[in-house]
């Protein structure tokens, strides 16, 4: 079986506002302990995501809940969970499968440095600056152009997160913030999650010259699971059906762009609703490696991409 690392879901999302338990089997969740175990997870990065109904102290009261959910169910599961707070600890943790916060935005922030410390002190190890609102950092990808990029403040937490080691996360970030933040970064940036924007020509999805320019210093992408970022008008009327295919085309496209040692995967799962047919929930994944197998990759990159890639770049940047 291949080891599993996932960059980016909102499980701990949903379970704080929806009560559901990642502990049971039959939790609604696409992500729960049963089908972590059984797909060989050793790994999972836990977006705290802000919805853009909240800003300043608000934003940060609400980040701190899904901590504390997180939290609690580590508490709860001692066996089986871990939070980690760098890749060295993930090894150490087997059998039970590592957890690390990751801010989905950096409203929370409030536009106060000093907060970045508080959470960190809560494990958080990487943040995506933006989503797709405006926050005090840059315009996200949802917003109108002309797009405005990094503010001042955007300039110092980029700074202040490499000095402590908190990853720079560029999912949902466009240019000209995308290209301020590779003239700043001194660490390898990574995209958590997303498609690839030559295959489905969407400013959420990443251009080439982003998945290069990743990889170029060191970087990480994760591609994701999401229809909406792998096929075309994929909510369209009479549109097919997104397939473990599509993401497999997804993952060859940056492979090919990047490198296999820079590619890996951030499902996006309990961030959306519709799945691709065959890629439901994690219990699914076996058909994202065969779909990959059929594409020629062996089991060497199979490995690299499935958990060995998002743990390596972990050590470069967190140890």
């Amino acid at each position: 079986m291949l080891a599993y690392a996932d960059a980016h879901a909102d499980t701990f999302y949903e379970a704080a506002l929806k009560g559901h338990d990642p502990a049971r089997d039959d939790s609604p969740l696409h992500i729960n302990l049963p089908r972590m175990q059984a797909a060989g997870q050793t790994l999972q990065i836990c977006s705290i995501f802000t919805p853009s109904r909240y800003s300043k102290s608000e934003a940060t009261a609400f980040a701190h809940s899904i901590i504390d959910c997180l939290d609690r169910h580590v508490a709860a599961q001692p066996h089986a969970l871990a939070k980690a707070s760098r890749a060295a600890d993930v090894a150490a943790h087997r059998p039970r499968i590592s957890l690390i916060p990751w801010l989905e935005g950096a409203s929370p922030l409030a536009g106060r440095l000093e907060l970045l410390d508080e959470f960190y002190a809560r494990g958080v190890r990487g943040i995506g600056l933006t989503h797709n609102h405006r926050n005090e950092v840059a315009d996200g990808c949802g917003c109108k152009e002309p797009r405005q990029g990094l503010s001042e403040f955007g300039h110092q937490l980029v700074e202040r997160m490499e000095a402590i080691s908190v990853a720079v996360d560029c999912a949902h970030l466009p240019e000209p913030a995308f290209s301020q933040v590779m003239a700043l970064a001194k660490r390898p940036p990574c995209i958590s999650h997303t498609g690839c924007r030559a295959l489905v020509n969407i400013t959420r999805n990443a251009d080439d010259a982003m998945l290069k320019a990743i990889a170029q210093r060191g970087g990480f992408v994760g591609i994701d699971f999401y229809p909406g970022h792998l096929i075309e008008d994929a909510f369209a009327p009479g549109a097919r059906a997104a397939k473990a295919d599509d993401v497999a085309a997804h993952v060859m496209h940056a492979v090919n762009l990047c490198g296999e040692e820079h590619v890996g995967f951030g499902s996006d799962f309990d961030g959306f609703e519709d799945t691709c047919t065959d890629l439901r929930h994690l219990g699914d994944l076996r058909n994202l490696e065969a779909a990959l197998r059929v594409r020629g990759l062996k089991n060497h990159t199979l490995e690299r991409i499935f958990s060995r890639n998002l743990l390596s770049y972990l050590g470069r940047v967190l140890d």
